[in-house]
């Protein structure tokens, strides 16, 4: 392959709001009197936003996937690990902004729910690097 490929996450209305109206709250109350209180909103905002901007899927050179969220979740994994890829709803915790997600099945029987914004083109290029993934359909 000889370069890696970055996939962001896709983001759901809902989550974009849930991010962005505490940081615009956060910003009219530094215009308020006593300006002080925005800082209230600050570790919802340390967690919040970097998750909404840092939420993506690499693919690397070597087959392996990195999932990195936010500050404190990088993840990586084989992709020559990967039993099946389907298409799911599941609400779940996972490294995703959006519930259009797909599951990866891998052989140690560890699911990963991820949102790529390109959900197609990802999964053909993790079929190009192990032909042996079963796609399941919805």
């Amino acid at each position: 392959m000889g370069i890696s490929l970055i996939y962001r996450s896709k983001r759901s209305a809902w989550y974009s709001i849930s991010v962005l109206l505490p940081l615009a709250f956060a910003v009219v109350m530094l215009f308020m009197k006593p300006w002080f209180i925005a800082f209230t909103m600050l570790p919802v905002l340390l967690m919040a936003v970097p998750i909404y901007f840092r939420t993506y899927y690499k693919i690397h050179d070597i087959n392996h996937l990195t999932v990195v969220c936010g500050l404190f979740y990088r993840k990586t994994f084989p992709i020559e690990e990967i039993l099946s890829i389907r298409p799911t709803s599941n609400v779940m915790s996972s490294p995703a902004l959006s519930l259009n997600r797909l599951e990866l099945r891998f052989r140690n029987k560890q699911t990963l729910l991820i949102s790529p914004v390109k959900p197609e083109e990802f999964t053909k290029l993790l079929l190009s690097i192990n032909p042996e993934i079963e796609v399941r359909k919805r």
